[in-house]
Parts: C-alpha cells; structure tokens; sequence
C-alpha cells in the first residue's frame, strides 16, 4: 500500500520562503548600494567643498601678494626716485663750491709772469687763457698744474710766441683741466 504523500503545499511553502528571503536580500542589498553610493557622494562633495575653500584660500592669498608686490614696485618707483633726488643734490653740493676751488687753486699754479685774459669755467672743466712773459714761467705753471691734488686732464692746446705792446716778447697761451669733486668739510 502505498501512500499517497502531497509535497506541493511544502514546496510552495519552501518557494514561498525563498522568495520573501530573495527579495529581503534583494532589498537590503539595494538599500546598502543606496547608503554606500549616498555616503560615497557626500564624500566627494565634502573633498570637492574643501578643495574650494582651499582654492579661495589660496587665490585671496596670490590677490593680497599681488596687492604687496604693487605696493613693493610703488616703494621701488618712489625709493629711486628719491636716490636720484638725492644725487643731483650731492652733485649740487659737490659742484656749488667749483668756483671757490678754483679762485682758491689759482693763486698756488699762477705765478709771477704769468697773466690771464680769460678764465672761462663750465661743468667742471676750465678753460685759461693768457700770456706769459717767458717759457720757463709757463714751464713752471704746467708742472704746478699736474702736480695739483684737484686738477687732473691737463692739455695745452697753444703756446704762441709774439711782440706785445711794449715791444717785448710774450707767450700766448690756451689751457685746460679738469677740477676733480671737492671733498672738503667732511666732519661739519
């Protein structure tokens, strides 16, 4: 005798079973994809929000160094021109005194027999013009010329020899030299 046994109830039971545990899984397997895709992209948008800060950060940063290396080039500008301010005012200081170092210099390189008929200064190269009753005179002023601590370019450009007024024999004469800085009254 045999028994007549149903196992479709069971089996449906059992697919029944599988199902719901296939769609549970299915479920959390969909909401843990979610929570991960969701946590993932919170991520990137907090790397992507801390990398704008930073890149505001930095570009206010290159702004104000820009700003400060205006400022530098103005200071710069200003400073160069107030060293050029100040050499014009050291040459003036330099070059206001050119006439009494000359007047004063004069009398040690002029001796007797020597006489000027010009003395014409610019910058600070001069020019003399004269006669001299004798060579060995004019000899004389051209050795103290070179030998003098403020001249230097000595160049005789003419010695002319001829009768003057009182029927004696004079030399005409053109000179020039250069008078170097005065550096005088350092300590004043």
């Amino acid at each position: 005798m045999a028994y007549q046994i149903n196992l479709l109830p069971w089996r449906e039971k059992e697919r029944t079973k599988h199902k719901y545990q296939f769609v549970l899984v299915l479920i959390v397997v969909i909401v843990l994809a979610a929570m991960i895709q969701w946590r993932g992209f919170n991520y990137l948008h907090s790397q992507y929000s801390q990398q704008a800060k930073r890149n505001g950060s930095l570009e206010a940063h290159i702004e104000k160094l820009e700003q400060e290396l205006i400022q530098l080039n103005t200071i710069k500008k200003q400073y160069q021109e107030r060293l050029q301010r100040l050499t014009a005012v050291e040459e003036l200081q330099q070059n206001k005194n050119k006439t009494t170092q000359l007047l004063n210099t004069l009398p040690e390189i002029i001796t007797e027999g020597i006489y000027l008929n010009r003395v014409r200064i610019h910058e600070r190269k001069v020019e003399l013009n004269g006669v001299s009753d004798s060579h060995a005179h004019l000899a004389s002023m051209l050795d103290k010329l070179e030998q003098s601590q403020y001249i230097t370019s000595v160049k005789m450009h003419s010695i002319v020899s001829e009768r003057s007024v009182f029927d004696s024999e004079v030399n005409r004469f053109d000179v020039s030299f250069s008078l170097l800085p005065f550096v005088g009254f350092e300590g004043l």
